[in-house]
């Protein structure tokens, strides 16, 4: 995964409610999602190496393997943080979820779930929630105790490190102990996000007398070395509350790309390649026949920002003539090698709320036509920027210059490196595709899409999807907020500034040894980093 792509997940981690001092949305107590995308996250697919379905089951099994597990990563760098707190690479996230714990995480249905929190419950307003901690240990076998959590949060305000961002509505001092593993928290207003916002893993919990230079945490593993930018090793946890791990040791070694980390694992250097891009898959399979893929549907996807203070973006016929000259299934066979679903222009599929609305398909036709219809010159033409910020990046731009042209445009593709991309042009493409996911519906438009949001890099402001927005985030009755979501989405979908062409999969690599993959669809990362729950065959 490309460090844009991980600075874009420090992002949600930053912004997560910044937008929401009105109050956040989502669930108020450890849910389930009946979505049926949900369910189809835990029907992975595998070729070659087995039958991923049952790899995801496997988890409970059988008892540990041992030996050493090593993963590959494209890349580790000098710059991965072992505070999770200003974890900002793949190397700090990876540190982060194998020494530490967040209280809550994205689960394998997509939705939040407790983990170091047994529960987290709301009060009749969402202004006071009660957390209870399940009976864990830090590395050096004392407890983790609600003194903890509440030193960990107070350190975030004091020292003024990320995750306080992202918390406006936490008082720090409106923290209170219970009892050794009950607090509670008194908000500055309600909001029935707190679960879903403490689920990034710069919100893991430390002990009061945290070291960055020594971490000590309640994960899975333990560090054994860090050599940066090169290898990390982690030692089993044995008094480790949840499941796993299951190996003894863990090394995760840095590969400078996608294709080198492949090579790896057909070596035999490695047993697991971390995310690898679907083109390699066909390669991998005639250089190590025997190696395994570990696929699944996740909320990630590159999308397609039109600026809508640029002309032509400005008018919305234009707007809805390009998702209509869009081939999102071909996208999915010729730039994702099958991996992938079908998008429908907005956001956040695994959220339990999101809309159910007509599949838009492509007719370009239907696109000539309403251009005329709106007073434009076939073609319109149109200046397309972007960078590989994603192996498939320049490949899916390439497809939109070509759909498009038999639907009335002339796009010119100007292609930038990653650099450029995200530098002080940024927000200024008419057109440009960007890498956006893993979050739910009130988090990606506090990000992107509503008044003041800090990423609206398509300057789009609708005051009627604002103030269903304020509506909705404020409603604490399910079925209530449901049918506000219902009319954002709706909006997105007829007048919104984003392509959502396709939700991307996540595809892990592994030898025919490695076994207990399980899907996390809303995680980024591959497997949401939960290395403790793979095995290890002799």
């Amino acid at each position: 995964m490309s460090r844009i792509a991980r600075h874009m997940t420090l992002r949600r981690a930053i912004v997560l409610a910044l937008a929401l001092a009105l109050a956040g949305c989502s669930q108020s107590s450890p849910n389930t999602s009946d979505s049926s995308d949900a369910a189809d996250a835990a029907d992975s697919t595998a070729t070659d190496g087995g039958d991923a379905g049952d790899a995801g089951a496997e988890n409970g099994d059988t008892e540990a393997t041992g030996g050493t597990l090593r993963v590959g990563l494209a890349s580790l760098s000098d710059a991965d943080a072992t505070d999770p707190a200003e974890a900002t690479t793949p190397g700090g996230y990876v540190l982060a979820k194998q020494l530490f714990d967040t209280l809550t995480e994205f689960g394998p249905e997509g939705t939040w779930v407790g983990r170091l929190a047994e529960s987290v419950t709301a009060g009749d307003t969402a202004d006071v929630w009660t957390v209870v901690l399940r009976d864990a240990t830090w590395h050096d076998g004392t407890p983790v105790t609600s003194d903890d959590v509440i030193a960990s949060f107070k350190r975030w305000f004091t020292e003024d490190l990320p995750p306080a961002g992202s918390l406006p509505f936490v008082d720090p001092d409106g923290i209170q102990r219970v009892d050794e593993k009950t607090l509670t928290f008194n908000l500055s207003y309600p909001t029935v996000v707190f679960p879903e916002a403490l689920t990034s893993p710069l919100m893991a919990i430390v002990p009061q007398d945290f070291d960055p230079a020594n971490p000590i945490g309640s994960g899975p593993f333990t560090l054994s070395s860090n050599d940066p930018g090169i290898r990390l090793t982690f030692a089993a946890n044995p008094d480790y509350w949840g499941e796993g791990p299951y190996v003894d040791t863990l090394e995760v070694i840095s590969y400078a790309d996608g294709t080198s980390e492949t090579n790896a694992l057909s070596t035999g250097q490695i047993d697991l390649a971390a995310n690898i891009d679907p083109t390699l898959i066909d390669v991998l399979a005639a250089q190590s026949p025997d190696s395994g893929t570990f696929a699944y549907p996740t909320s990630g996807t590159l999308t397609w920002a039109m600026n809508v203070e640029q002309e032509p973006f400005d008018d919305v016929a234009v707007r809805q003539a390009l998702r209509l000259a869009v081939d999102r299934q071909q996208i999915i066979d010729q730039v994702y090698n099958g991996f992938g679903r079908l998008g429908n222009d907005y956001f956040s599929p695994f959220d339990p709320m999101y809309s159910d609305l007509p599949q838009r398909e492509r007719d370009p036709e239907a696109a000539k036509q309403m251009l005329t219809d709106a007073g434009y010159e076939l073609p319109v033409h149109v200046e397309l920027t972007g960078a590989p910020n994603q192996p498939t990046s320049d490949r899916q731009n390439e497809m939109i210059v070509a759909q498009a042209a038999e639907a009335g445009f002339d796009i010119t593709f100007n292609k930038v490196d990653v650099a450029t991309f995200y530098g002080d042009a940024y927000g200024t493409y008419p057109l440009s595709l960007s890498y956006w996911g893993y979050a739910g519906i009130f988090d990606q438009a506090a990000m992107t899409i509503i008044k003041d949001a800090p990423w609206n890099g398509t300057k789009w402001n609708d005051p009627e999807f604002d103030d269903l927005y304020v509506e909705a985030v404020q409603t604490l009755d399910e079925s209530a907020r449901q049918e506000l979501v219902e009319k954002m989405q709706t909006i997105e979908y007829e007048r919104g500034p984003y392509i959502v062409p396709i939700f991307v999969d996540a595809i892990i690599a592994h030898s025919p040894k490695v076994s207990g993959m399980t899907a996390y669809p809303n995680t980024d990362g591959p497997l949401g980093y939960n290395f403790n729950l793979l095995r290890l065959a002799a």
